[in-house]
């Protein structure tokens, strides 16, 4: 039996979202748009420690977990 990946787009991101992007698995605090319109996704319990947030242009999808 084969898993589904389940993805999400990062202006759909949820406080407390489990993700993996780009071989970092974290969850979400807060994903937040910036003036160019991308999001800066902030982590807690990130798999990279010197990691806390991501910045994300609209439309990307990350791995739900």
């Amino acid at each position: 039996m084969t898993a589904t990946l389940r993805t999400r787009f990062v202006e759909d991101l949820a406080p407390g979202d489990r993700i993996g992007y780009d071989g970092l698995k974290a969850v979400v605090h807060s994903a937040i748009p910036n003036e160019n319109g991308e999001f800066v996704v902030r982590l807690v319990n990130s798999s990279d420690d010197t990691r806390t947030e991501l910045l994300l242009a609209r439309g990307t999808k990350v791995e739900i977990r």
